[in-house]
């Protein structure tokens, strides 16, 4: 054998085991929440007992959260709009901001930006670090939220 070919061999086995190695981390944590639709279904059972019955009226259905690669959010339940916004993120964390939308929370100093990490693992898990939005926060986070 000459030596330039085993040496291409080598190469090539070494590179294909970096990358054998470091693509399913490298897909594993996104630098930012992918672009996409993930959805999640509240029902009556999820709705706490304390809350009043228009609350629940408000919360039970099907939310999709649309992040897109501009940086937009929109938020639809039961396939109607009922808020859209702006969003940023990065390894661990997201930031997101009302601006509009009949369920939209911007009436209040504070209220329309919530923070939350996340991590991605089939799902989108959210935990809230500081939202003063109860129904944006109960629908984010009920669960983790599925990605279509």
């Amino acid at each position: 054998m000459k030596p330039q070919y085993i040496s291409t061999k080598l190469i090539t086995a070494a590179l294909l085991m970096c990358l054998t190695v470091l693509l399913p981390s490298a897909v594993a944590a996104p630098s930012a929440i992918p672009a996409g639709i993930y959805a999640t279904t509240i029902t009556m059972d999820d709705i706490p007992a304390d809350l009043p019955p228009e609350a629940a009226d408000i919360l039970v259905g099907t939310w999709w959260t649309e992040f897109t690669a501009e940086g937009t959010t929109v938020i639809r339940k039961n396939g109607d709009l009922v808020a859209y916004g702006t969003y940023t993120s990065s390894k661990s964390h997201l930031v997101i901001r009302d601006k509009g939308g009949p369920l939209a929370c911007t009436d209040a100093h504070g209220i329309a930006t919530g923070v939350y990490t996340w991590s991605l693992d089939n799902e989108l898990t959210l935990s809230p670090v500081l939202d003063r939005c109860f129904g944006r926060m109960f629908v984010l986070t009920l669960r983790p939220l599925q990605q279509l």
